[in-house]
């Protein structure tokens, strides 16, 4: 019988404890789980859209260095690359007068195949070479040297930027000609001399060296 009255208390004790503890009711008195709401201020975490319309077209422009020995290529961007942005960043780096015009450019041959193209796909092996034909309102008068490093600044600038093999340079329709180099129907301009990369228009301070160049490229003269 003493052992019966011990579990009795026992489970009104419990049935006590059970009963102070607070629990959360709905308006019908029964019990109901406390759910945190959905935050929906919470940031968008996903990829960010791409504004293709505000994307800025990523170009090469040459120039000469300070002491005139070798080139530079800058990084630069534009709405869009094309032959007129070419020329004007020429003239805006020096290696152009101002009030040069580009009077016509016309490319022809074979697209190159290069980086971007899609994996599993090729394209047929260049038979000719592509060339550009520039014709420009005016260029410097200058020294060998000089005219040397302008020279190659228009064709690395060129070259770079539409992948071709050369560049023939007109003035006013004409063949170019100076006191130091008269070109033919039959000479172009190519890419030869070692260059100097610049990080970016903004970061011109701070420049990482490379000799990257054509090694065996020389202007036709």
């Amino acid at each position: 019988m003493k052992k019966k009255w011990l579990l009795l208390t026992g489970i009104a004790a419990m049935a006590v404890l059970t009963a102070c503890t607070p629990t959360e009711t709905g308006p019908d008195g029964l019990p109901y789980k406390v759910t945190k709401a959905k935050d929906e201020t919470l940031p968008y975490r996903g990829p960010a859209p791409i504004d293709v319309d505000a994307m800025e077209a990523m170009l090469f422009v040459y120039r000469g260095n300070a002491d005139g020995t070798e080139l530079e290529r800058v990084t630069s961007y534009a709405d869009e690359m094309n032959e007129q942005v070419l020329v004007d960043k020429l003239i805006e780096y020096g290696v152009l007068e101002e009030g040069t015009e580009i009077l016509s450019f016309e490319m022809e041959g074979d697209v190159k195949a290069g980086p971007g193209l899609p994996e599993g796909e090729t394209l047929p092996a260049s038979t000719s070479e592509r060339i550009g034909y520039l014709n420009l309102s005016k260029v410097p008068t200058l020294d060998a040297a000089a005219e040397k490093v302008m020279l190659n600044c228009i064709a690395a600038t060129f070259v770079d930027n539409f992948q071709l093999d050369k560049v023939k340079l007109l003035v006013n329709g004409e063949n170019y000609k100076s006191e130091n180099i008269t070109q033919g129907d039959e000479d172009y301009l190519v890419f030869d001399m070692h260059y100097k990369n610049v990080e970016e228009e903004e970061e011109e301070e701070s420049t990482e060296e490379s000799t990257d160049a054509p090694a065996e490229a020389e202007v036709s003269e």
